[in-house]
Parts: structure tokens; sequence; C-alpha cells
């Protein structure tokens, strides 16, 4: 048998506080694990140092039930905190054992075990629980509930019950079942979207559900797999839903629009097609009146033309004069506020020149008899210094004032189609008599395109060919640019 000294050394070795007491209750020894944790001498008796280093809250309960389990003889167990060294609080599980001999108590064994991060991990648990039981129940508008892997509801939150109408004592150990339809449970849905979830983690879950009171609702949700994080094994299924009859009779009802809308719009479109052949003879008719609109058109640009240079351009070159001036009196006052005004009278005159260029190009110089090969020249000089436009016409040329419009005209919208379409970087204006008939010919090295669908520019160009009894060819070919050419047989 060991001696008192190796059981006094093999007790002092271990991590728990260790004591004896008495058979009244009283302390009478503690191992050196008790001294190492309260920083309290051996001089110092045992009874009072204990209740030295109990914290307050707790010694009136702990004293309590160390008086009555002395009475009774029965095992003390209590937990509460005692003060360390540096003044700290932590929780210890206590256990005092009678030592008995005969079944008479000669002593009391006691030990203390340090319970404190547990506590700490216990409370962390609790507060996690608790707000996630808030957040759940929280979700009034989102039915939340869990199953166990044999589908039996094991969890029912407070925004199921408002979905579906059980309640949670009711719900809890039934079928997921519960909330399908007759015709699904029939079909097996629910084990197929359990099969669904169990292969691909999740499965969505929008469909009719029953409420408990037999009453149908369009349910649009998400089931997933719930697994062990540490072995990833099954521990069963969460499901998540809200109540989306609303939406639903909402999408049917736009549905419903929508194919109503589909029918008139086939009914409208045949009404458009055969409104689309009168309006094809009554074109036909029109064309007639090309040369007369045309000429009215012309004029409607001459006088827009004159209005925009004698009004806005007028009015912007004044304003632009007042701003200066404005600037150049508040000078000595403000040179941030004079240089905004300048800066802003630099704005409006740049405005101005691009209306008196929008007027110039609505309507060029009069064209006389012999003015024709001077506006197209014009025409080339006011290409801007990326595309290099050049201008082969004779000197002197007599053509009448309708042929000569309407040939700048063409010449004018051919430039525009290669600079905006074409891409060109070099363009050439031709202009010549030959063979009894005016020739015009607008030739650019673009890109140019293939065979297709003409635009509204070629379309006004062989309008205007037209109306002056001459044709249009348009010749135009990837990368060898294109090439307008307008042939007017006209007399001598």
């Amino acid at each position: 048998m060991p001696g008192a000294e190796s059981v006094r050394g093999l007790i002092d070795a271990i991590p728990q506080i260790v004591w004896t007491n008495n058979i009244d209750g009283s302390t009478n020894y503690f191992n050196r694990r008790w001294y190492e944790y309260t920083g309290l001498s051996y001089e110092q008796p045992a009874g009072p140092s204990w209740e030295a280093v109990i914290h307050p809250d707790d010694a009136s309960v702990s004293k309590e039930r160390w008086q009555g389990a002395v009475k009774t003889g029965e095992v003390f167990e209590c937990e509460y905190r005692l003060r360390n060294a540096a003044g700290e609080y932590r929780w210890f599980i206590v256990r005092t054992v009678p030592l008995r001999d005969d079944n008479r108590i000669i002593g009391w064994l006691g030990s203390a075990t340090d319970i404190h991060d547990l506590k700490q991990a216990e409370e962390r648990r609790r507060e996690s629980e608790e707000r996630y039981r808030l957040m759940v129940d929280g979700a009034r508008d989102y039915a939340i509930f869990m199953m166990n892997p044999s589908n039996e509801i094991v969890y029912w939150s407070a925004g199921a019950e408002r979905v579906f109408g059980w309640s949670a004592a009711e719900a809890v150990g039934e079928s997921g079942k519960i909330v399908f339809t007759p015709e699904d449970r029939e079909n097996e849905q629910e084990e197929k979207e359990i099969e669904t979830t169990l292969r691909k983690g999740c499965a969505s879950d929008r469909r009719w559900h029953m409420r408990k009171d037999g009453a149908r609702i369009w349910v649009d949700g998400m089931m997933r797999r719930l697994d062990d994080e540490k072995t990833g094994a099954l521990r069963g299924f969460a499901k998540i839903a809200r109540d989306a009859t609303q939406q639903h009779d909402a999408e049917e009802q736009l549905r419903r629009a929508h194919d109503e809308l589909e029918r008139r719009v086939q009914e409208r479109t045949a009404e458009l097609e055969r409104a689309n052949a009168k309006l094809r003879q009554a074109m036909e008719q029109r064309q007639m009146l090309e040369k007369q609109i045309l000429n009215i058109t012309e004029q409607e640009r001459a006088r827009i033309s004159q209005d925009l240079h004698d009004g806005v351009c007028q009015e912007l070159a004044g304003t632009a004069f007042l701003l200066k001036a404005r600037a150049r009196a508040i000078e000595g006052q403000s040179r941030v506020a004079a240089d905004s005004l300048a800066e802003a009278a630099d704005t409006v005159n740049a405005n101005a020149q691009m209306a008196r260029d929008s007027a110039r190009g609505m309507h060029p110089i009069e064209i006389g008899a012999s003015g024709l090969p001077s506006a197209l020249r014009e025409l080339c000089s006011r290409m801007n210094g990326d595309v290099s436009c050049r201008c082969d016409c004779p000197r002197f040329l007599r053509i009448d004032q309708n042929l000569a419009i309407n040939l700048y005209r063409i010449a004018q919208e051919a430039l525009t189609n290669s600079m905006k379409h074409a891409k060109a970087s070099e363009i050439t204006i031709c202009l010549a008599r030959t063979d009894g008939a005016i020739l015009l010919t607008v030739k650019d090295n673009g890109q140019g395109k293939s065979r297709g669908r003409r635009g509204l520019g070629t379309l006004m160009m062989e309008y205007r060919a037209n109306a002056i009894g001459g044709t249009l060819r348009v010749e135009s070919t990837k990368r060898r640019g294109t090439s307008v050419t307008c042939r007017v047989p006209c007399k001598r």
C-alpha cells in the first residue's frame, strides 16, 4: 500500500482542485492546484480562504446546498465561479462525496473541475441557436421546416404555420407529404423531389400545395440536403417556401393577355397586309407627283436654310458678342467669371458656325446656268481633313437651274454616303457632257457593299434622277469602293 506522502504527491499532480473536509463540513486540506490557482498561501486557514474566492453571486446558493448535503450525507454537486490569482472568475463544477467507514461518515472528499471554456462554448451555442430561432420565426412570410432522412418533419417554423395552417405540434412527426396535393402524392412527387435533392444537393419546388383547411396555394420554394459537416453523412432535408399564389395568378393573367395580344397582332398584321396592297397601288399613282414634291422640298429646304442663317445664326452671333462684352466688363471684378463668360461665348460661336454649315448644306449657293461646277467644287472644299475630295469638272457648263439643283443634290447625297457608310479616304466628283447627255459620277475608295436592299439615300437619288428624266446606276463591291453615276440626256 502506498504511504500518505505518495498519495499526497499523486493528488498534487492532478489538474483538478482537490480538498478534504471534516465530518462537520469544515475544510482541512487543499492540494497544490488550489494554491496555484487562487494564489493563496499555505499558512492561511482553509475554511475562510474558500469563502474568499467564491463569487458573491454564487456563495449563498452553494453554501445552502453544502449545508444540506452535510446534514443528509448526500453527494454535493454544484456549479459556481472561483477567483484565480489574477482576480478573474472562472466556472467550476464541484463534487464532494462522503467518506464512510462501516456506513459511518468519517469525512468528505471534494474536487473542482474547470468548465469555464465549456460554459462559454455552451453560451455561444445557446446565443447562436437563439439568433437562429429569432431569424427563422421572424421570417413569417416564409415556411421553413426540416425533415429527417425518413422524411418525417422534425422542425416547423412559425412561418410554416402561417403559410400552411398546421401548428408545430400538428406537423412535427408527420410526413413531408402533408403539404402535397393528392395528385402529387399519387405521382410520388415528394419522392422525386427528394431523389433530385440527394443527387444534386437541392431541388426547386414550384407547384400547388395544400393547406390544413383544404385550400390550394401556389408555392415557390426550394429543398436542400443537410449533411454532417465532419462525416458528410445525410442528416435530413430543409425546405424553404413562400406563398406565391398572387404572383402565380398575375403571371397567368399576363400569359392570357399575351396570348390575346398575339391574336390581335395576327389580325392586325392581316389588316396591314391588305392596307399595304392598297398603299402600293396608291404609290404607283403618286409617282407622277414626285417631281413636284422634290421641287417643293427644295424650296422648303431653301426657306429653312434662310431662316436658320438669318435667324438662329444671327441670334447666336449676337449672344456671343454680348457674352464677350460682359466678360470684358466684369474682368476686373472676377477673373473666373469673365473666363467662364468668354468660354461660353466661344461655345456659342462654335454652335453658330455649325448652324451656318448646316444652313449651307441644306441650300447651297445659288446655282445659275453655269454655276454647277463651282457649286460642286465648293462642296468638295467643305470635306473634313481626313477625306481627300477632288472635283474634276469643266470651268463652264451651261444647264438649266432645275437640272443643276437636282444634280447637286445627287452629288451631295452620294458624298454623304461615302463618308458616313463607306468610310472612304478619297472621293472624286466628275461632271461632263458626253454623247448628248450630262454625266455626273461620284467615286470613292471605301469599303463598298454587296448587292442588297437599297437605302433611303439611294432611293432619293433615283427619285431625283427620274424627276429630271435621267437614270441612276450604283456599282458597289467590297474592297473596290462605290461608283454612283447619273446620266441625263439633254440638248446642247
